[in-house]
């Protein structure tokens, strides 16, 4: 009996021990969890946070970029549209110019023609010798139809000529217009052949500026051919209204592209010295 009441004694005590490490594990687990579930909240905002950061300055970005473009768009529209009035400008000039100063074909063929009806021989009263011996038929035809034969001359010279200005002009409209239509790369050959075809036309320094420009306008940019072309403008055709333009753009590609400073001082030089009137001259001497 007392053995039996002693197993009892030692099993209640073994329960009563082992029920109490219960809750000390069942607190410890907890307590863990609790740890755990406090600190993952705090890393969650924290990566939410960065993501919504992240976000924004990917759609600031967009826009900024969207913003960008549309702005080019807009540059290369006024570019163009720039373009196209300074050439419709340009070509009015000259039509202006040549309505206001014939050229030398003309003038000359017109100078002529006054010098030589002064010196035709004049009617003049006839001398007492003359009564007695009048001039022979001979002498009088020879010098009456002379005028009007010259006359007639001069009159289909100045005709041609008007009709090969007029030529030249159509022509060179159509390389101008060849640019408003396709663009810089389309128009290099019909200017190209405008020079070709009338090499010694009025309007053929103007076409070595534009076909230099043309060069400039396309992609890649031709910087070598327009160098050429410019310094034809600026040796050959001094006494065009393009020649101060085409130097200024001679010093520019020096100084900003070829970074040779020693000729593009040469340029400007040249540009204030020989055109020190002009707002190319004007412009340059501020830099």
């Amino acid at each position: 009996m007392l053995k039996k009441h002693s197993a009892i004694f030692i099993a209640l005590l073994s329960s009563t021990h082992l029920y109490a490490n219960i809750p000390i594990e069942s607190r410890a687990l907890s307590q863990q969890f609790n740890d755990n579930t406090t600190s993952a909240p705090v890393s969650t905002n924290l990566n939410w946070d960065l993501i919504q950061k992240n976000q924004k300055l990917e759609e600031e970005v967009r826009r900024l970029r969207g913003q960008l473009e549309e702005h080019e768009n807009s540059i290369e529209l006024l570019k163009k549209e720039l373009a196209n009035r300074y050439t419709d400008l340009d070509q009015r000039l000259e039509l202006l110019s040549q309505k206001i100063d014939p050229p030398e074909e003309t003038t000359e063929a017109t100078t002529e023609s006054t010098a030589e009806a002064a010196a035709a021989p004049k009617s003049e009263p006839p001398s007492p010798a003359n009564t007695i011996q009048p001039e022979s038929p001979k002498n009088t035809s020879n010098s009456t139809p002379t005028p009007v034969v010259q006359a007639t001359q001069n009159t289909a010279t100045t005709n041609t000529t008007n009709s090969q200005i007029e030529l030249e002009k159509a022509a060179y409209t159509v390389a101008l217009d060849a640019y408003k239509q396709g663009g810089a790369k389309k128009a290099i050959q019909p200017m190209q052949n405008f020079i070709k075809n009338h090499p010694n036309g009025i309007y053929v320094g103007n076409a070595y500026f534009w076909l230099a420009e043309f060069y400039l306008a396309v992609e890649p940019v031709d910087y070598k051919a327009a160098k050429q072309n410019y310094n034809i403008v600026a040796t050959r055709y001094p006494n065009s209204a393009k020649a101060p333009r085409a130097i200024y753009q001679l010093y520019s590609i020096a100084k900003e592209v070829d970074k040779n400073t020693a000729l593009a001082n040469q340029y400007k030089n040249k540009l204030i010295s020989q055109y020190p009137q002009t707002e190319e001259a004007k412009f340059i001497q501020k830099k």
